[in-house]
Order: structure tokens, then C-alpha cells, then sequence
């Protein structure tokens, strides 16, 4: 059963001078692991992509709160992005990302709260 949905477009551009404005946004939303990948692809666009797949997974959430770089998205082994959350409960979150020159698109599905 579905208990939330959530979905975000993001500007990578826009994105990008934000976070070169705002160095501390890099440690404030994103894990380390997170970081660590998005400096070996030294990519903008897997970060602003990341960022927006957690804008979606916190809009799915009605009643649940979530600073940013509590939830991870991550890659499995065939490229598949999959949400981790370290916290007290422990939902089951899908999401799709999507990204073009300009813009980048997450969606998040909450199917469940442990």
C-alpha cells in the first residue's frame, strides 16, 4: 500500500551556485559516502540529483520529519538508486531519478513504516 508520494525538479545550475555560495550545504545534506562518490564522478549533476530524490522522499512523508543527510541515496550494483535512513523508523522508500542538461527529477514512493 502506498502511504506517501513525493516528487522534485531541481536547476543543476542553480543547484551548482548554490552550493559554491554555501560550502557547509555539502556536509549539512549529503553523507559522506555521497560525498565521496560525487567526487570520484566529479559530476554536479549526481549531486543535484541526490539532493532532489531527498526533496521528494521528505514531501512522501506527512508526518515524519528528516534533516537531509540523514537519508542517503545510493547506487546498487547495477546502477539502481535505492534509499537508505538512519533513523528510529524504518520505511520502505523507491525512487526514480531522471536527468537532463538543465534539469534533474526524483520521484520517491513511501510504501511502508517499520
Amino acid at each position: 500500500m502506498i502511504k506517501g508520494i513525493g516528487c522534485d525538479i531541481l536547476s543543476i545550475s542553480r543547484f551548482k551556485n548554490v552550493l559554491e555560495a554555501t560550502p557547509a550545504l555539502l556536509k549539512r545534506c549529503f553523507s559522506e559516502r555521497e560525498i565521496d562518490e560525487y567526487h570520484k564522478r566529479n559530476d554536479i549533476a549526481y549531486l543535484a540529483s541526490r539532493f532532489a530524490a531527498k526533496e521528494a522522499i521528505v514531501k512522501s512523508f506527512t508526518k515524519y520529519n528528516h534533516d537531509l543527510n540523514s537519508i542517503e541515496i545510493l547506487n546498487d550494483d547495477d546502477g539502481k538508486p535505492y534509499v537508505v535512513i538512519h533513523s528510529k523508523i524504518k520505511p520502505e522508500i523507491f525512487v526514480s531519478i531522471s536527468y537532463e542538461t538543465e534539469y534533474v527529477m526524483a520521484y520517491a514512493v513511501l510504501s511502508s513504516i517499520l
